[in-house]
């Protein structure tokens, strides 16, 4: 996979950001102060990811999304591993907030260390019910990568 970092145009991206984070005006904010990574395979932008600065120590994944129809295959985690290196040497963490089903997911990608939870996230700051498979999502779980 090839990772590139978009500087301009970052809207173009939109619809495969709306895959991780469904509501646009939400992605919109964090994709203006982020920085946006998109990720090919054979010419196609198969994995995109936002990161922000969160605090001076720390940097946060905003977004992670990679198309449907690529999912399975291992981009997500070359994207996370990418990263890390880009940011290891600017912030002392990375944190990532989520819904409960993907904890896992983010702790075999080196997220390793709970951080916090925001009560009622998904309901306060959505205005349509956010659904992860048949799990509806209420809290938002943050980890942690210590660089």
């Amino acid at each position: 996979m090839e990772i590139k970092k978009i500087e301009k145009n970052k809207e173009n991206f939109m619809e495969l950001l709306l895959e991780a984070d469904p509501e646009k005006e939400i992605v919109q904010r964090y994709l203006e102060k982020g920085e946006l990574y998109v990720g090919g395979d054979e010419g196609k932008t198969v994995c995109v990811c936002v990161v922000i600065k969160y605090d001076e120590n720390t940097c946060e994944l905003k977004n992670i999304a990679t198309l449907p129809e690529s999912r399975g295959k291992g981009f997500a985690g070359k994207m996370i591993k990418y990263i890390f290196e880009v940011y290891k040497n600017q912030f002392k963490r990375m944190i990532v907030g989520t819904t409960e089903n993907m904890i896992p997911f983010y702790v075999l990608n080196g997220f390793t260390q709970y951080h916090h939870t925001v009560k009622n996230f998904f309901i306060d700051n959505y205005k349509e019910e956010i659904w992860d498979g048949n799990l509806q999502c209420i809290d938002m779980y943050y980890y942690s990568k210590e660089f």
